[in-house]
Parts: structure tokens; C-alpha cells; sequence
């Protein structure tokens, strides 16, 4: 967000720039505080407005030594903020009685949500198109499409195992052992 003024600010090199850079950081660091805030709130009150007792996300563990950035688009991707936006949901998710659940994100963006067709040349840039059935859809819906889809399952499966009896632990600690993958 402050990318071009803290580029210039930093050629500059003087004491007061260094100053103002601080601040910038500062002020930075407060809105993306508020956005995270104001996100998780939103996601959590449109669960608990459709009644879901589950919120499924992607395990993004590893991503920023997994993914190839341009040189350009670097300081983009350090600056991104997932893991404390993921914990905002968790906690705010975890006061209302929702469980959340962390799902592997492995191929859910060139997976048919369809037809459960699986080929990377479905996907070219933002656009997917199944090869096998002719859907097409934007990428990135697919993908979030499947990672709705993979939390059904598991919620399916938690309630076909009759594990939706009270839990012997609390909610905290059952949201906190599933959140962890285990």
C-alpha cells in the first residue's frame, strides 16, 4: 500500500526520512490490523447468519517457500498476512461455537468441481476449463469451490462417525486440535 513511498524514502537515506519511515510502518501495520479484523468479523457473521457449524481454510503452511513470485509481485506476497488473518477467524469462530478446519490445498484449483477431473491443463491463468466436462469457471472459485467441498466431507464424516455427540473436550480445545491437522 505504501510501497512507492517507502521506496523513495529509503533512496533518500536521511535521518528524518528514517523518521517518517517508522511511522509509515506504524500506520501500515494498524490498517492491516483493521482489515484482518473487519474480514474475520465478516466471514464469522455470515457463518453464524447460515447456520454453518464449520468454516474450512486452506493450509497454507510452507506457501511462501513453495511459491515462485516475479520480482515485482514480491513485495506483495512478504506483506501478505494470512496466518493472522486465519487465527482472527479461528478466535472469533471459536466465541460463536464454530469449528474451524484446515484443509489440504493440493490440486483444488485444477480439480473439476463437477466432475472431480484432475489435470493442470484445465487451468490457464485465471480462467478454468475442464477438459473432461467443459465447465469453466474462474480459477480461483474453483478452487474455493473445492475447499468447500473437502470440508463437507469432513464435516460429513465427523457426523457419520457420531462424533457430533457433546464432545468430551471443550469447544476451545476441539477447535484448537482439529485447527492443528492432527
Amino acid at each position: 500500500m505504501f510501497v512507492n513511498m517507502r521506496r523513495r524514502l529509503q533512496k533518500k537515506g536521511t535521518r528524518s526520512a528514517k523518521r517518517v519511515l517508522k511511522r509509515l510502518a506504524g500506520r501500515e501495520k494498524r490498517l492491516i490490523n483493521n482489515i484482518c479484523h473487519t474480514v474475520s468479523k465478516r466471514i464469522v457473521e455470515f457463518a453464524v447468519e447460515k447456520g454453518v457449524d464449520v468454516i474450512g481454510l486452506e493450509n497454507l503452511n510452507g506457501i511462501r517457500k513453495r511459491a515462485k513470485v516475479r520480482k515485482k509481485q514480491r513485495y506483495n506476497f512478504e506483506s501478505w498476512v494470512y496466518r493472522k488473518l486465519q487465527f482472527m477467524i479461528e478466535y472469533k469462530a471459536r466465541e460463536r461455537g464454530i469449528l474451524v478446519v484446515y484443509v489440504d490445498p493440493k490440486h483444488t484449483s485444477i480439480t473439476c468441481p463437477r466432475c472431480y477431473h484432475v489435470n493442470r491443463a484445465d487451468r490457464n491463468g485465471k480462467l478454468f476449463r475442464c477438459k473432461a466436462c467443459g465447465y469453466t469457471l474462474n480459477a480461483d472459485l474453483v478452487g474455493a469451490r473445492n475447499i468447500e467441498r473437502r470440508t463437507r466431507e469432513f464435516r460429513y464424516m465427523r457426523d457419520s462417525l457420531g462424533c457430533c455427540q457433546p464432545p468430551r473436550r471443550s469447544l476451545e480445545e476441539q477447535a484448537l486440535f482439529v485447527g492443528r491437522g492432527s
